[in-house]
C-alpha cells in the first residue's frame, strides 16, 4: 500500500492532479448545459486528488462545509420523512467533495487561464442555445412570469447567476490582458453576456450584475479613493439600464409584470398562480416555521410539510405548486434546523468565501454578489446552486484578480 502511495504521488508531481482537476471542471462545465447525471457523477470523482495530495488542503475549506454540512445531517434524527432529508443531505454532499478535490491542487496560471476560457466559451455556447428558443410568443409569455428557455434544466434563475459570474470572470480577463488582439475577443463577449442577461430579464441574475456594480462603486470610494473609477462605474451601468430597457421588449415586460405582481401582494391581495406572491408566501412560511421552532426546526425531511400545513391554515387558496421551500436559505436552514442552525449555516458560508476571496476589488464583488442568491432562492437546495458555489469558491482561490501573464 506505502509503495503504490508513493508511486501516486510521483504521477501527482508530474501533473497528473491538475490534469484531473482540469478534466473534472470541463465536464462539469459541459455537464450543466447537457447532463445532470453527468454533474453528479463528476462532482463526486472530482475527490480524487485530495486522497494523495492531503497536505494541500486549506484547513478553512474543512469546516466551512462541515458548519453547512451539520445541520441538515442532524436534522435527520428529528426528521418524520426520511426520504426527503436524504435528499437535502445527498444534494449538498457535493459541495464537501468538489472543495476537497479543487482545493487540494494549485493549479498553474496558464492551466486557471485555459479553464476560464473554456468555461466563458461554454456559457456563451448556452446563452446561444437559449437565444434560438425565443419567439413571439415567449415575449409576451414575459407578461405572464414565463422566462426564456435555458440550459440546467431551464433553471433561468441559476443560470443567470452561472453568467454573472462568467461576466465578472470576462471582466477580470479584460483588466489584465495584456495581448491587445485578445481585448476585443473579451469584451465582445462581456457584450454578449450582459445582452443575454437583459434579454433572459431573470431577477436574480440582473440583480448580482447591477449589485456587483454598486459593490465596485463602494469599493471604489471606500478603499482605493478613486472617485474618477466610481463615478464612471455608475455613468456606465446607468447607461446600460436604460439602453436595455428601451431596447429589449422582454425586460420591459418583466418589469412590467414584478411591478404588477408586487402591487397586488403588497397590499395583500395575492392571487394564484402569480410567482413573486408565492415566493413571497413561502418566505412568511419559513418565518414563521423558524420563530415557532426556533430550537431545533422541523428537520429538512419535514419543512414541506410544514409549509403545506402553513398554507391550509394562513392561504388555503394557493394552489399546490405554489407551496415550496422558502425561498431564502437562511429560512430554509431556519426552518429546518431552528437558530443553532442558521448560525451554522451563516458561519459556513461567511467563512468559506471569506477564505477565498482576496483584498482586490472584483474578488470582493464575485463573493459579496454570491450572497444575494441565497438571499432570494433556496439555492443549496438544488444540485446547481451547490456546484455554482463550488466555482465561485474555485475561481476565489485561483487569485481570481492576481494579472495572468505577469
Amino acid at each position: 500500500m506505502n509503495e503504490f502511495r508513493h508511486m501516486m504521488q510521483r504521477v501527482l508531481k508530474n501533473k497528473w492532479a491538475e490534469q484531473w482537476i482540469t478534466a473534472s471542471l470541463v465536464l462539469l462545465f459541459v455537464g450543466l448545459l447537457v447532463s445532470r447525471a453527468m454533474v453528479s457523477f463528476v462532482s463526486v470523482l472530482i475527490v480524487v486528488p485530495f486522497f494523495f495530495n492531503l497536505k494541500e488542503i486549506k484547513r478553512t475549506y474543512l469546516p466551512a462545509i462541515i458548519l453547512l454540512l451539520l445541520p441538515v445531517l442532524l436534522s435527520g434524527y428529528w426528521s418524520t420523512d426520511k426520504g426527503l432529508w436524504w435528499n437535502s443531505l445527498s444534494i449538498k454532499l457535493p459541495l464537501l467533495t468538489m472543495m476537497l478535490g479543487l482545493s487540494s491542487v494549485q493549479l498553474s496560471e496558464k492551466r486557471w487561464e485555459q479553464i476560464t476560457w473554456i468555461f466563458l466559451l461554454v456559457v456563451c455556447i448556452g446563452c446561444c442555445w437559449s437565444l434560438l428558443q425565443y419567439s413571439s410568443a415567449i415575449q409576451e409569455a414575459y407578461l405572464k412570469a414565463k422566462t426564456l428557455p435555458t440550459p440546467m434544466d431551464n433553471d433561468h434563475i441559476r443560470f443567470s447567476w452561472l453568467v454573472t459570474i462568467a461576466t465578472l470572470l470576462a471582466f477580470r480577463c479584460l483588466l489584465y490582458e495584456k495581448q491587445k488582439h485578445i481585448r476585443p475577443v473579451l469584451l465582445l463577449v462581456i457584450v454578449f453576456l450582459v445582452t443575454y442577461l437583459h434579454i433572459l430579464a431573470a431577477k436574480t441574475g440582473l440583480v448580482c450584475l447591477y449589485a456587483g456594480c454598486l459593490f465596485y462603486f463602494l469599493y471604489a470610494i471606500i478603499v482605493q479613493k478613486k472617485w474618477k473609477t466610481a463615478l464612471s462605474v455608475i455613468v456606465i451601468a446607468t447607461a446600460i439600464a436604460s439602453f436595455y430597457y428601451y431596447t429589449m421588449p422582454t425586460l420591459r415586460n418583466r418589469i412590467q409584470y414584478v411591478v404588477y405582481d408586487f402591487d397586488n401582494y403588497s397590499k395583500g391581495n395575492i392571487m394564484p398562480g402569480y410567482g413573486d406572491a408565492s415566493r413571497w408566501l413561502s418566505i412568511r412560511a419559513g418565518y414563521e416555521i423558524t420563530m415557532q421552532h426556533p430550537v431545533k426546526g422541523v428537520g429538512f425531511g419535514d419543512i414541506l410539510n410544514e409549509v403545506d400545513q402553513w398554507h391550509q391554515s394562513n392561504h388555503p387558496s394557493s394552489l399546490a405548486y405554489e407551496r415550496f421551500l422558502p425561498a431564502n436559505e437562511w429560512l430554509v436552514y431556519g426552518a429546518g434546523s431552528g437558530w443553532p442552525g442558521l448560525i451554522c449555516f451563516t458561519v459556513g458560508l461567511l467563512l468559506l468565501l471569506y477564505a477565498t476571496t482576496s483584498n482586490n476589488g472584483l474578488s470582493i464583488v464575485l463573493s459579496l454578489t454570491s450572497l444575494i442568491p441565497f438571499l432570494i432562492d433556496d439555492t443549496l437546495e438544488g444540485q446547481y446552486g451547490v456546484v455554482i458555489l463550488a466555482f465561485i469558491a474555485f475561481f476565489g482561490q485561483q487569485k481570481l484578480t492576481a494579472p495572468l501573464h505577469e
